[in-house]
């Protein structure tokens, strides 16, 4: 298996240290939650079946679910371009 380097500023490797954290699996789970997102995003199939997924098993209703879906995806841009991400 390939291996990824990140390099970490000293601080925030200080403060990593002191939790109790398997930071490896942190940072896999966080590469294959971006690879299926950028799935998703390229496919409206995928992008119906999670919408009717998480609709099948909520009382929202699927227009609800849409509006809630833009709401958090305006929310993760600002947070992205408040971390000069975006």
């Amino acid at each position: 298996m390939p291996e990824l380097k990140i390099k970490i500023p000293e601080e925030l490797e200080r403060e990593m240290e002191e939790l109790p954290i398997d930071w490896s699996e942190i940072a896999l789970e966080s590469i294959k939650l971006k690879v299926f997102e950028s799935h998703i995003s390229k496919s409206k199939a995928l992008q119906r079946a999670v919408i009717e997924a998480l609709s099948s098993k909520s009382k929202l209703t699927k227009e609800s679910a849409l509006e809630l879906g833009r709401k958090v995806n305006e929310g993760m841009l600002k947070q992205l371009k408040r971390e000069d991400l975006a």
